[in-house]
């Protein structure tokens, strides 16, 4: 009995003394990354979406990484498959915005800013101000050498091998190889985009999105040009084809983020020339919130002249708002324009008892354009000529509560969508009023659904885009509150990508008694694998499995091929991965001339 107690007893001091020894390596690491001493930071991490991790120089493990947090000297930083982040270079306007599944290095030596792209595609925007207002230099380090970004804006991405590609959209970059000589770097391609402008946010109304005008020249005559898009790089398809000899082509892209590039192919359908791949963020913009006075309101007047203050709602994004006012329907008797950078009401004196029009509008930073709202009407009234509500109309906050993911929608049998809302003040809300149009459809031709709890799923007759917005009604069907409309798209449930075995490359090998160890890719989203055995073409088997591997045994010597597909939670199969070739050695010590039987754990 006391040597089992001395057992344990060593047992717990060699596991508490490990403990000690991890826990006081991890403090020593962390305090030095904490304090860093007098060392400032590189830079700062700007706009996150989704997990992004970073790993100190003088660290092992990962760490997610917040806005607002610097960065140091040899710290790298990475993607998840939909993470994106902007790092904000310190004291300079300097700025890269790391796309998905990327790593890079930051380290600053000899007076420059170094970057190390191991993986992925960034964009970095030096161009704006001087070299010397944005302080040291800031270079790529590439196996041809360093390239100087300190005065351009560019698109890179890390190719196969060590080939780092660079595309300069504005600007000027030259590259310095191992001997110190110096050369600027030259676009490969003949392609000028004209519009949009590569790298430039796209803003437009979120109420009446218009088709995007993608302009371009340097293509030879009777080239077939047309637009590729997609979410990213590798998923860039066909998305719209120009007339022939026409160096233009309008198309809609959802809001959100896309990556795009214009390719000329010949009759035969081979690529005669093709742009660089550019990034571009599609901007929904929304005219002010209206607070006072509602549409159709009645406005009582103590006394005539009457006074009225105008109020609103201003997006926090919108540099300036603007207010218009008329006094009559066809908008030519206009009564006062005002534009405001800071107030959200205004007051304009002496309304005699009539009725007015007026609307409001919203002006961004990325664009001229003044987004309006719609015009609506009020009416002033003396105070003995009003007749008495008879419920008061209290104005309620009403905002959708779908997350930013839910703004594409996906269906397996039929297209529907979900929506989901909340206000303030919904003790005097009876009911909602749900308002659901196709984005090219007359939004006057609006479905209106009349629901009592904030939610909503209704069918739709197609895929496409449609634009939603929500009313607060009282228990007299008044309207209390409107909110800003919301575009969404419904899609088709994707369906699962092809598995693919591993190793990627080669030839799979079964081991000298022919069993056979496969191993395919894990499937976000599938519920089962199918494993399909072939000879000479001919299939011996398919079996299924839970799991993403296989065990086969007593396989006779010879070429087989193997093939992995998918089926998804709804039964739905992918597309068949690529028939790979299984060799079985023929120093097998199985002796029967056939195929006996497959065994399968």
């Amino acid at each position: 009995m006391k040597k089992q107690w001395k057992r344990l007893l060593i047992a717990a001091l060699s596991s508490s003394s490990v403990f000690a020894v991890t826990w006081y390596w991890y403090q020593a690491t962390e305090n030095r990354i904490s304090s860093y001493g007098n060392e400032k930071p590189l830079a700062y991490v700007g706009k996150v979406v989704e997990d992004i991790q970073r790993r100190p120089a003088s660290r092992l493990l990962w760490q997610l990484v917040n806005s607002g947090e610097p960065l140091y000297n040899g710290e790298a930083i990475r993607t998840s498959e939909r993470g994106e982040v902007r790092i904000q270079f310190a004291g300079s306007d300097r700025y890269l915005d790391l796309e998905p599944e990327s790593l890079i290095v930051i380290k600053k030596s000899e007076g420059e800013i170094a970057l190390d792209l191991m993986e992925g595609s960034l964009f970095v925007n030096a161009k704006a101000g001087s070299e010397e207002a944005n302080g040291p230099a800031l270079v790529l380090n590439s196996a041809k050498g360093k390239v100087d970004l300190s005065q351009v804006s560019a698109s890179l991405s890390k190719g196969k091998g060590n080939i780092v590609d660079v595309q300069v959209l504005e600007g000027k970059a030259s590259i310095k190889d191992s001997e110190g000589k110096t050369q600027d770097l030259k676009s490969t391609t003949q392609i000028r985009i004209l519009t949009p402008l590569p790298g430039k946010a796209i803003a437009m109304d979120a109420e009446a999105p218009a088709p995007i005008d993608f302009q371009w020249e340097g293509f030879p005559a009777n080239t077939r040009v047309s637009l590729w898009a997609g979410p990213t790089r590798k998923q860039l398809k066909e998305f719209s084809v120009a007339n022939l000899n026409q160096s233009q082509v309008k198309a809609i892209l959802p809001f959100g983020r896309h990556y795009w590039k214009i390719v000329g192919t010949d009759s035969t359908g081979s690529i005669v020339a093709e742009s660089p791949v550019y990034r571009a963020e599609v901007l929904a913009r929304y005219a002010p919130t209206v607070l006072f006075p509602m549409s159709e309101a009645e406005v009582p007047a103590e006394k005539t002249p009457f006074d009225i203050t105008f109020k609103w709602q201003k997006d926090e994004d919108a540099r300036q708002t603007s207010l218009e006012v008329w006094k009559d329907a066809e908008l030519k008797q206009k009564i006062a324009t005002q534009s405001f950078t800071k107030e959200d009401s205004y007051t304009i004196p002496g309304l005699k008892p009539g009725t007015y029009y007026w609307r409001i509008g919203s002006v961004y930073p990325d664009s001229e354009k003044n987004i309006l709202g719609k015009v609506q009407k009020f009416t002033v009234t003396k105070a003995e000529e009003v007749r008495a509500p008879e419920a008061p109309l209290i104005p309620v906050q009403v905002n959708f509560t779908m997350p930013a993911a839910q703004m594409t929608q996906y269906y397996v049998d039929s297209p529907s969508l979900g929506l989901s809302w909340q206000a303030d003040k919904t003790e005097h809300v009876a009911s909602w009023r749900v308002k659901v149009h196709d984005a090219d459809e007359n939004p006057e031709n609006a479905k209106a659904i009349e629901v009592k709890e904030p939610t909503l799923k209704t069918p739709v007759t197609k895929p496409g885009r449609y634009i939603a917005s929500i009313e607060a009604l009282n228990k007299d069907g008044k309207v209390l509150g409107t909110s800003t409309s919301s575009p969404l798209t419904v899609s088709p449930l994707p369906l699962l990508k092809s598995p693919q075995f591993a190793p990627a490359q080669g030839i799979l090998q079964a081991q000298m008694d022919g069993t056979t160890e496969l191993e395919w890719s894990q499937m976000d989203g599938a519920k089962e694998y199918w494993l399909v055995i072939l000879k000479d073409g001919k299939q011996l088997k398919r079996i299924k499995y839970t799991k993403n591997k296989s065990v086969l045994k007593n396989l006779l010597p010879g070429e087989y091929e193997v093939e992995i597909s998918a089926v998804d939670t709804y039964g739905r199969d992918s597309e068949p991965g690529v028939r790979r070739k299984l060799q079985v050695p023929d120093k097998s010590n199985l002796k029967a001339p056939t195929l006996k039987k497959i065994k399968v754990n």
